[in-house]
């Protein structure tokens, strides 16, 4: 927890103004909200975000089938999540994959529960999980000083600074497992442009995948004092026949204990690639 206070500190610099804005609504996430919420703001005039948040619902099992979501963690299906994606468009809830692609995913998802090597989640290995499923598993702190939003999520010991400076992104030949992010405020929305994404993340444990040419456009909206909004929109030409877009909500954590626990996961993590590949059945 030391790196992630002094990372804290580290972003109390240069201010940056916002104005207020009408949100969308959380509880459908393609719906608009009919209850205008202003946020407080912080000392820098930034819509205060800040505290622990978590998924509804959490996990991010089979994005285009939350009911699996419910089978995976609670061995029964949910028949409040039956139909339901967090895929919003298009609007069967489907990726959008060219053919290769769709063929590519359909093989790692008949494997995910009996991987081969080349079949095992990213995540399994402990490398970061990417955008947006760091949102969508396990809970996560935000913290903002002037000119920047920070995210330090407990899954991976994952973090993002996003800065809201206008600064350009990063040279696009370098690749990174969490991209290169950087924001603005659009009224009570924080939105971040998220490019240099590497090839090697997926966006669930069932193996929805993109390349490294995946572009994305993160939109976080207050619905209230302690829901937020979010909606993200990905680009591939490489990979998807169309842009489509992915919504959650995240509700805040009210009587967590003060810090995130730390999760002990590191890359590599042979312990439980060694169950996977070796348990009775295989």
């Amino acid at each position: 927890m030391i790196t992630l206070a002094a990372l804290a500190g580290a972003l109390l610099v240069a201010p940056f103004p916002s104005v207020a804005q009408t949100v969308g609504d959380g509880a459908q996430p393609s719906a608009a909200t009919d209850r205008p919420y202003t946020p407080p703001r912080t000392p820098d005039g930034q819509p205060d975000m800040q505290g622990f948040w978590n998924s509804n619902p959490g996990g991010s099992y089979n994005i285009q089938d939350l009911e699996f979501q419910s089978i995976y963690q609670n061995n029964r299906p949910n028949p409040t999540l039956r139909g339901k994606s967090r895929v919003v468009d298009p609007p069967d809830g489907k990726i959008p994959y060219q053919p290769w692609a769709a063929a590519r995913a359909r093989t790692r998802m008949e494997n995910h529960l009996d991987p081969t090597p080349e079949t095992i989640d990213p995540a399994a290995r402990c490398f970061l999980q990417g955008v947006p499923r760091t949102f969508f598993n396990r809970e996560f702190e935000i913290f903002q000083g002037p000119g920047y939003v920070a995210f330090f999520n407990m899954a991976h010991h994952a973090y993002r600074v996003v800065p809201l400076d206008g600064s350009p992104h990063i040279p696009g030949n370098i690749k990174l497992w969490m991209g290169d992010s950087r924001g603005r405020w659009d009224g009570n929305t924080l939105v971040i442009d998220v490019t240099n994404n590497n090839d090697q993340t997926w966006f669930d444990m069932v193996g929805n995948f993109h390349s490294d040419g995946l572009h994305i456009v993160e939109r976080l909206s207050f619905v209230d004092a302690d829901s937020i909004a979010y909606e993200a929109t990905f680009e591939d030409p490489k990979v998807f026949t169309r842009p489509w877009k992915f919504a959650g909500r995240f509700e805040r954590l009210k009587d967590y204990d003060g810090e995130l626990w730390e999760e002990a996961c590191y890359e590599g993590n042979e312990r439980s690639l060694k169950g996977m590949l070796t348990r009775p059945g295989k």
